[in-house]
């Protein structure tokens, strides 16, 4: 069994039957797939940061910077405190452009930041998957405050006892805090009541989340012709003659009388892909589920598609 290796850019060749590395005929990406995977993390989950904020007073720093970075648009004026979301072509589901509502930033001094690094979100927050449980706090039927997104960058509470207004939960009347899908950064606003005995600023100290990351899978295909007068011998040990016995001796230069005859042909196991100038390190190793045997009649063609 044996491994063909090939490189990036032509070089002088040996002789055919004792090639050492080939050419790769072309390369090409072939698709890119969007891939979502379900995250269930809590507190303890680690990099999960979760910080109480005060305008002017405990943590005004964190406050500033989520003001200047997301709520003002790089200004401290608060002249427009509304984005307008096109629908993420990634995703089918959201038919019309929606709205993103940030006015209870202001005037809603305390808020909740809770910060998810970005090995769990990957390139986003998937829209409509993120979900807060908080675990400290409960009503009196002992359930627990439930926050989830509208899809749009609003968050609301999908179990609250108390409504500012007839209008949809995740209207700008009710929506209680906002997430940045692209940042991993979710920031519950709103300073009223949940419930009888639970205020939103009471959340986000100890909570379960679960949302869907969102990652993108590049797909790159090589393509490689081996000739029929090519690799057609092996390096493999365990075609040499033993010495004595049923002993093989590595060291041997003799190769066994059963890979002599004319229709033996060795097969390959595996292809590595070598950068041009480096022929020390594969950056790339292929491997077969069964070994190929290699033809001296006709060309041979591998496809190895590479996922990255």
């Amino acid at each position: 069994m044996a491994n063909v290796n090939y490189k990036n850019k032509p070089k002088v060749q040996p002789t055919a039957n004792s090639r050492v590395f080939g050419v790769i005929d072309n390369s090409k990406s072939i698709n890119n797939n969007i891939v979502n995977y379900t995250q269930n993390l809590n507190t303890s989950s680690a990099g999960i940061n979760s910080v109480k904020i005060v305008s002017g007073s405990i943590s005004s720093s964190y406050w500033d910077s989520l003001n200047v970075l997301f709520y003002t648009s790089g200004s401290p004026t608060y002249k427009n405190e509304l984005k307008f979301l096109a629908p993420s072509s990634n995703f089918s589901d959201k038919k019309s452009i929606g709205t993103q509502f940030l006015t209870k930033y202001h005037g809603y001094p305390s808020s909740s930041v809770i910060a998810i690094p970005s090995k769990y979100y990957g390139e986003k927050i998937k829209e409509k998957t993120f979900k807060l449980t908080d675990s400290n706090n409960t009503d009196n039927a002992s359930v627990k405050p439930i926050i989830i997104d509208d899809g749009f960058g609003n968050l609301y509470s999908s179990n609250a006892h108390h409504s500012q207004s007839t209008n949809a939960n995740s209207s700008s009347d009710n929506y209680v805090g906002n997430i940045f899908y692209e940042h991993g950064i979710a920031v519950i606003t709103e300073t009223g009541s949940w419930s009888g005995s639970v205020n939103y600023s009471d959340l986000a100290t100890n909570f379960d989340l679960q949302f869907d990351s969102v990652n993108t899978i590049y797909s790159h295909e090589y393509n490689l012709t081996i000739g029929p007068n090519e690799y057609n011998l092996t390096t493999n040990y365990g075609i040499r003659s033993p010495l004595s016995g049923s002993n093989f001796n590595l060291a041997t230069p003799f190769i066994a009388s059963t890979f002599t005859s004319s229709d033996f042909q060795p097969y390959i196991t595996q292809i590595n892909l070598y950068q041009d100038g480096d022929t020390d390190t594969p950056v790339i190793q292929a491997n077969f589920p069964r070994p190929i045997r290699k033809s001296d009649k006709i060309n041979t063609r591998f496809k190895i598609k590479l996922d990255l």
